[in-house]
C-alpha cells in the first residue's frame, strides 16, 4: 500500500459531492442519463463520497480508472487505485474538511475537469487550512471515472511576519507524552527525559535552529511525524531542524535531518496561539509518512503538541499528544562570586 498520500487529496475527493450543484439543479437518479453528463459526473461523485464515509476502498478504487494518479501539494506521485484501496472511514477526532465551491467544465463529451478549493481544519484549530485541487473525469464504457487529482497548498500572504511570531519557541525545553495516570508534576522533572530540545535564532535572525535528542526511550520520525516506543538498546537519535520563510513558496517552512538517515520538510502556518506544521517525512527504509504537527503555546513555558498521522495507513497509528516544559535559564555568576571552574553555557545559548 502506498504510504506517502496527504490526507488532503483524498479529502477533497471525498467532497466531490458536496460542491456547487450544476446551473439546472435536479434530483439525479443512482444512474444519470448518458445525455447529462453533468448529472452523471455528479452522481458518480455522490457514490465516491459515500464509499469514503463507509471506508469501501474497493469502490473507491472502481471509481478511478487503472492508471490515474494523484500529485499532492509536495509533488509526490502516487497512483490513485493503490492510495485509496486500504482507506478506512474518517475519525471523528481526525481533520475536518470541507469544500469551499468547484467549477465543473466539460471538454469533450468524455472528458471534464473539476477545479475547487478545500479547506482542512486541524483537531482543535479554529482557522483551516486552505487547498486547490483539479480532478479530471472521464468516461469509459458509459461510466465516469477519476484520471487525475492535483492539489496544490494555498499560502497565507501574511506568513513572512509571522516568522519574528515563533520567538516564544527559543529556549531549552523538556518534552514528555502525556499519560492520564501521569502526576500533575510529573512532567516538569528533567531529569531523565527522554526526549530533549534546544531551540535558538541564527546570527541574523532568519532561521530558527532546533536541536532534539531523542533518548534510547523513544525515538521519533523526522520533523517529528510520529513517536513511537522504543527499546532501551536503541542508540539516542539526533534531529536538526532549521525553520525559515522560504521566498519562492512564500511560506514558513522547516527541513529536519535525523541521524538515522531520516529526513522531513514542512510547511507552517499560525492560527492564533496555535501553530500547525504539515509535515512530511522520510524514513531510512524509503517509507514515507505525513502528519499534521500542532503546537499550542500557553503564553508562559509550557506547549502542548500533537502529531495527527495524515498519510494513506496513518489511520492505524495512534494520534500522539506531548508537553514541551521549558526548563528555566541558569543565572550566570557574578564576577564577584568566586568560582574553581568555568561556567558551562546553557543549552540553546551562541555558545553551544
Amino acid at each position: 500500500m502506498v504510504r506517502g498520500a496527504c490526507g488532503c487529496v483524498l479529502a477533497a475527493l471525498a467532497g466531490f459531492a458536496a460542491a456547487e450543484p450544476p446551473a439546472k439543479p435536479a434530483a439525479a437518479p443512482a444512474s444519470a442519463p448518458a445525455h447529462d453528463p453533468v448529472a452523471a459526473i455528479r452522481a458518480a461523485a455522490r457514490r465516491y463520497q459515500e464509499a469514503f464515509q463507509q471506508g469501501d476502498g474497493a469502490a473507491l478504487a472502481a471509481l478511478w480508472t487503472p492508471d490515474g494518479d494523484i500529485v499532492d501539494d509536495q509533488g509526490r506521485v502516487l497512483n490513485g487505485r493503490e492510495a485509496v484501496a486500504g482507506i478506512t472511514a474518517p475519525s471523528a477526532d481526525g481533520p475536518q474538511t470541507r469544500i469551499k465551491e468547484t467549477k465543473l467544465r466539460l471538454l469533450t463529451d468524455d472528458v471534464a475537469i473539476e477545479d475547487g478549493t478545500v479547506e482542512v481544519t486541524p483537531p482543535g484549530a479554529a482557522v483551516p487550512l486552505v487547498g486547490w485541487f483539479s480532478a479530471t473525469w472521464v468516461r469509459r464504457a458509459g461510466a465516469w471515472q477519476l484520471a487525475g487529482v492535483r492539489e496544490s497548498q494555498i499560502a497565507s500572504p501574511h506568513d513572512a511576519a509571522r516568522l519574528a511570531d515563533l520567538d516564544w519557541m527559543v529556549g531549552d525545553w523538556t518534552v514528555v507524552e502525556d499519560h492520564p495516570d501521569r502526576p500533575a508534576d510529573a512532567a516538569a522533572t528533567a531529569d531523565g527525559a527522554a526526549i530533549e530540545l534546544s531551540v535558538r535564532w541564527n546570527a541574523t535572525r532568519t532561521f530558527l535552529l532546533r536541536d532534539m535528542k531523542i533518548g534510547p526511550a523513544r525515538q521519533a520520525a523526522a520533523g517529528g511525524a510520529a513517536v513511537t516506543a522504543g527499546g532501551d538498546d536503541l542508540p539516542a537519535m539526533q534531529i536538526t531542524q532549521r525553520i525559515g520563510w522560504d521566498p519562492l513558496s512564500k511560506q514558513i517552512v522547516s527541513w529536519a535531518f535525523g541521524s538515522d538517515g531520516s529526513h522531513g520538510e514542512a510547511t507552517w502556518t499560525r492560527d492564533g496561539t496555535t501553530w500547525i506544521a504539515r509535515t512530511s517525512a522520510v524514513h531510512p527504509d524509503g517509507t514515507q509518512t505525513s502528519s499534521l504537527n500542532i503546537y499550542t503555546y500557553d503564553g508562559d513555558d509550557r506547549c502542548t503538541w500533537r502529531s495527527v498521522p495524515t498519510h494513506i495507513g496513518g489511520e492505524h497509528a495512534p494520534h500522539v499528544t506531548m508537553t514541551m516544559i521549558r526548563r528555566p535559564q541558569r543565572a550566570e555568576p557574578s564576577p564577584a562570586t568566586p568560582r574553581t571552574s568555568s561556567p558551562r553555557p546553557p543549552q540553546g545559548s551562541p555558545a553551544r
